[in-house]
């Protein structure tokens, strides 16, 4: 189970997403080599013997970048898994690149949340619960 992140750009901040009008539209990120690169200026050690798939251990938590095969790479997913501060990385890559981050789980964009981190603490405690609910013995 991952919190999942999409990542595109714009030449203009998205509107909040209960005000997307269906004309909107994102522009490529780059080329599969470009989103790379600038992925790794803002964290490094990431493992890419995959080149569609990047694997990053944190402290805490790890990332998986879905990059996909398509090139220009027009977005990328962010899968993100265990706990800790996963946010603050995410949003010095978004900051770095003028990408821009939707949280699948409220579905907001970043930027435009009050509390960035509130996405990723519900996603913890409903995977919490699943997980103590599942190690629940069953009702007979």
């Amino acid at each position: 189970m991952s919190w999942d992140i999409f990542v595109f750009a714009s030449e203009v901040p998205p509107p909040p997403v209960d005000e997307m009008p269906e004309s909107w539209s994102w522009q490529p990120l780059g080329s599969q080599d470009e989103v790379r690169d600038k992925i790794n200026k803002c964290i490094p050690n990431i493992d890419w013997s995959d080149p569609s798939w990047g694997v990053f251990d944190g402290n805490g938590f790890s990332y998986e970048f879905s990059v996909g095969k398509t090139d220009p790479c027009d977005s990328i997913a962010v899968h993100v898994r265990g706990g800790g501060d996963a946010v603050a990385l995410l949003l010095r890559l978004g900051d770095a690149t003028g990408w821009y981050l939707l949280d699948t789980s409220q579905p907001e964009w970043i930027h435009h949340c009050s509390d960035p981190n509130s996405g990723w603490v519900r996603f913890q405690a409903f995977r919490d619960q699943v997980i103590a609910k599942s190690h629940e013995p069953p009702d007979c």
